[in-house]
């Protein structure tokens, strides 16, 4: 009877835990009203990471992100954003899949793969950030440098 009783109790644990990840997975992504940068990466698995950030005073302020794939994918991007989340910009390019993957524990190897898209799309973010930025900045034609 103790046998039945745990499987019953682990069965249940198990679904709670499946349920939770799913209804995080699936949240929707809360829109900045003055994201500063963005970006969507797909990788060769299928996944969908879309990450959005605002900047002020030259750091990350605030972030919001959505992901279509499974929950580590989701923990790593969760994991990037937070780790991002007040930093100076260029602070945040050394942020790689391997600090992703600590920050998160344990990932399967057969998941690695889910911190270094949470790392792509975070830096594709910043780059495009910085694209902009440098794109609107006046040229001065007194010094070109």
């Amino acid at each position: 009877m103790t046998l039945l009783t745990t499987f019953a109790f682990t069965a249940a644990a198990l679904l709670v835990i499946g349920l939770t990840a799913l209804a995080l997975t699936r949240r929707p992504l809360r829109r900045h009203r003055t994201a500063n940068g963005a970006a969507c990466v797909t990788g060769s698995c299928g996944e969908t990471m879309t990450l959005r950030f605002s900047v002020r005073n030259g750091r990350i302020a605030d972030t919001s992100f959505k992901t279509k794939g499974c929950a580590y994918s989701f923990s790593c991007l969760q994991s990037a954003a937070d780790a991002a989340r007040g930093r100076p910009l260029l602070q945040v390019l050394d942020i790689d899949a391997d600090f992703i993957a600590r920050k998160v524990g344990y990932i399967p190897h057969d998941h690695r793969h889910c911190a270094t898209l949470a790392a792509q799309t975070l830096h594709a973010a910043i780059n495009r950030h910085m694209q902009r930025q440098s794109a609107s900045e006046p040229i001065n034609k007194e010094n070109p440098a």
